[in-house]
């Protein structure tokens, strides 16, 4: 235990905090006793109507550089080519942020920041840390795991006005709140991970849930400087380290007023996130922070965004107090929760050619032998990953945001899908369509990706997905067998014979193909549907929606399905093998009884506005 006591808590306040406050100052400068700190990333998610900032690099203290107090975290104050460099050595996998250790003799360290010297070579300096201390652990995301959340008042008595008992419903769901943190990871996991809000603790004023006060203001200090002030506070009054006995520790603060932006906030592989205002009440913001302390990076969708796969938790995820979603392929490949569903193939073998059942993470429970999640090793590190992205109407997966009963494809950028990777949304794929891959990982190989079949009629639902190359018949035969044979064979034989009569028969035969399409274009149209929050194009409806019926009932009207928001969208599609129909915009949807749960309505029926609970404008705003 790295905390004195309660009375070196109070000494700090007291000399530390004027300090914490005017940390610029130059003259506060000092070497870091200790000659290194622990490395420490931060992923910040942004506002609903705001930006996403990049990963924050910090430091952790020794408590020999921080009066005796552990826990200690200060920004990596260093060249824009030094940051790069620790974040590129972070996303490679090659520093795992809270077990790597930055060796930086000479460095100076105030009261914001560490300052790293310009000449210093980063990867170098980077060394394992072989203390044993909890904190060091790597993260667990199976079993009994505690959870403490930590109401703050700030020295002017700002504090968020939910009492300790509702902030425990809302969280860990101790009362009537029947979507939580809670429950939203242990359907995810299907139970593998269990959550256990606090320890029984005398300090806890609701289950799970204590109080601090601390001695400087939200409203003139930074994130990091708030953060550090409440991680003081919670170790004086549990009278240990954290993150101790705990697992996960939560902060919430009233708001924020200094480097702003962010509805939340947490450690990459470590114990800690930091939640301001409403946002610590958010199922979908919770698990996506607690999805980065599990060391899960973000998820970017079709569009190469960061955060724009909105089938995985880790992109854009839900903003509404009743909503969460789960993970994509490649993220639950790298948690431990499937561990006895997960595959790896490699179709970089000549000839590959499988086909697989797959079930959803959604059916988990009634698989049998099916994979939820398969990777396609690269021999690289940026592996593929399929999944079959189920969403009945119970399952864990219900609330899922897009790409519903679709296999899904996901790439990440390195680490194989084992630890962390930002990863990205490479197909949607309804039945029938396939997804091609050229030049798979440099062999000159064509891997095709195949939706052979889709069946949600049966329990559990089913995708025959086959994975194949071209590595023997297309390339081989396509160049050696048409073209260097029959051309310069046939044309000089058959010449004096045949071509004089088959080339001049043969040249009108192009009149055939356009007397089919005039008498197949009169083919009737037929109407489909998505459900989905946000409206997609007629062409995106036409190749993945439903015929009518089903979940939404009525044609033409926007009526709701399913859950989180989301509405019925119709298109007219062509029928048949008739030639497309020019495109029909489809009637808005008609606006839900009793309001628009998600945005305002236009004169014209159209959504429009901002909307307040499905997410950013960048993948789901109002269309």
């Amino acid at each position: 235990m790295h905390l004195q006591s309660a009375a070196a808590f109070l000494a700090l306040l007291a000399s530390a905090c004027p300090h914490v406050t005017h940390a610029k100052q130059q003259g506060l400068r000092r070497k870091l006793a200790a000659n290194d700190c622990t490395i420490m990333a931060v992923e910040a998610l942004g506002l609903e109507e705001g930006e996403d900032p990049e990963m924050i690099v910090e430091c952790e203290l020794n408590p020999d550089d921080a009066d005796g107090v552990s826990g200690i975290s200060l920004l990596l104050d260093a060249t824009p080519a030094q940051l790069g460099a620790m974040r590129k050595l972070i996303s490679d996998g090659q520093v795992t942020p809270g077990h790597h250790k930055l060796n930086i003799v000479g460095a100076e360290i105030d009261d914001s920041a560490v300052h790293v010297p310009p000449g210093l070579d980063i990867a170098s300096s980077v060394r394992q840390n072989v203390e044993k201390e909890g904190r060091r652990r790597l993260v667990d995301t199976i079993g009994n795991l505690n959870m403490l959340l930590v109401k703050v008042t700030d020295v002017g008595g700002l504090v968020y006005p939910d009492s300790a008992t509702t902030m425990s419903d809302e969280v860990f769901g101790t009362g009537t709140d029947p979507v939580n943190l809670k429950s939203g990871l242990e359907e995810c996991s299907w139970d593998k991970l269990t959550v256990v809000p606090g320890l029984s603790d005398p300090n806890e004023v609701a289950t799970g849930v204590i109080e601090v006060d601390i001695g400087i203001s939200f409203t003139n200090n930074t994130r990091g400087t708030i953060r550090n002030a409440i991680t003081t506070a919670v170790q004086a009054k549990l009278g240990h380290s954290l993150p101790g006995p705990y697992d996960y520790v939560l902060y919430s603060v009233q708001g924020c007023y200094v480097d702003c932006g962010w509805a939340a906030y947490a450690y990459i592989n470590s114990w800690n996130s930091v939640y301001q205002g409403v946002y610590y009440k958010r199922p979908g913001v919770l698990i996506h922070e607690l999805g980065h302390n599990f060391g899960l990076a973000h998820s970017g969708g079709l569009d190469g965004a960061t955060y724009t796969d909105h089938t995985c938790s880790m992109g854009n995820p839900h903003y509404s107090d009743d909503a969460f979603q789960c993970f994509n392929p490649a993220k639950n490949f790298q948690l431990n929760w499937y561990n006895d569903a997960k595959i790896t193939e490699d179709p970089r073998t000549n000839g590959y050619d499988t086909t697989l059942t797959m079930v959803g993470i959604d059916e988990y429970n009634i698989r049998g032998g099916s994979p939820v999640t398969v990777r396609l090793e690269t021999g690289g590190g940026a592996d593929y990953f399929v999944g079959f992205n189920r969403a009945s109407a119970t399952g864990p997966n219900r609330m899922n945001d897009e790409g519903d009963n679709q296999v899904t494809i996901v790439q990440v950028n390195g680490n194989n899908g084992v630890s962390y990777s930002q990863s990205f949304l490479k197909a949607k794929l309804s039945q029938g369509q396939s997804y091609a891959i050229t030049n798979y990982a440099g062999t000159g190989k064509t891997v095709t990706i195949t939706a052979t079949s889709i069946d949600i009629s049966t329990t559990p639902g089913t995708a025959l997905v086959r994975i194949t190359n071209d590595s023997t018949p297309s390339p081989t035969n396509a160049p050696t067998n048409p073209p260097p044979t029959n051309a310069p064979t046939n044309p000089p034989t058959n010449v004096p014979t045949f071509p004089p009569t088959p080339a001049p028969t043969n040249a009108p035969v192009p009149t055939f193909p356009p007397s089919p399409a005039p008498t197949r274009a009169p083919v009737a149209d037929v109407s489909k549907y998505v459900c989905t929050k946000w409206q997609p194009a007629d062409p995106t409806i036409c190749a993945e929606g439903s015929l009518a019926g089903g979940s939404c009932t009525s044609e033409n009207l926007g009526s709701s399905c399913g859950n989180g928001g989301k509405v019925c969208w119709w298109a007219s599609c062509p029928g048949g093998d008739g030639p497309p129909s020019p495109p029909t915009t489809p009637p808005p949807p008609s606006p839900p009884t009793g309001g628009c749960p998600a945005c305002a309505y236009g004169d014209n029926g159209v959504c429009c506005g901002t909307c307040v609970d499905s997410g950013k404008p960048s993948g789901r705003g109002c269309f």
